[in-house]
């Protein structure tokens, strides 16, 4: 089945267009393909029978969501909370968090204090700064990266 996965993924991304995510299409199908493996008469015709199988899953998984829009399928039960220790993150304050975006570069901290603090979209960041919108993302991006770094180090687990 391994070698008719790329036409599989093209036949559900032709067909999701936005609509669903293709690769939960594919994986649908090979579960519907597997379960009924013993029906498929000629291994020769594989293909056109995963394809087939592909089809029917995306126009089932339609259906569905007509009949229920509000409603949201769960192939899988919840997983059962897990009792552990203390997250790293909960032994952090708002004080160190703070120290972390002080210590950020000046245009990435101003940068990302309009964005997080200050709740501005990019679009708006970008005009107050007079920068382009991809500027912004990628400044934000990197205050991410320090950050994570940077309390990472707080937290005794270097950088």
């Amino acid at each position: 089945m391994a070698e008719h996965l790329p036409a599989l993924r093209a036949r559900a991304v032709q067909m999701c267009r936005g609509v669903g995510d293709p690769d939960d299409v594919v994986q649908d199908a090979l579960v519907r393909a597997f379960r009924a493996r013993d029906q498929m008469k000629e291994p020769g015709r594989a293909r056109g029978w995963l394809l087939t199988i592909v089809t029917n899953t995306f126009l089932d998984a339609v259906r569905r969501r007509r009949v229920r829009p509000g409603e949201v399928e769960l192939a899988i039960d919840p997983p059962a909370p897990v009792a552990s220790a203390e997250a790293p993150w909960e032994r952090l304050d708002l004080d160190d968090v703070r120290a972390a975006v002080a210590a950020l570069p000046d245009d990435v901290r101003d940068t990302y204090r309009m964005f997080a603090l200050d709740g501005h979209d990019y679009a708006a960041i970008a005009q107050a700064l007079g920068v382009p919108k991809a500027t912004v993302g990628t400044r934000i991006m990197r205050a991410r990266k320090r950050l994570r770094e940077l309390l990472a180090i707080r937290l005794g687990g270097g950088a």
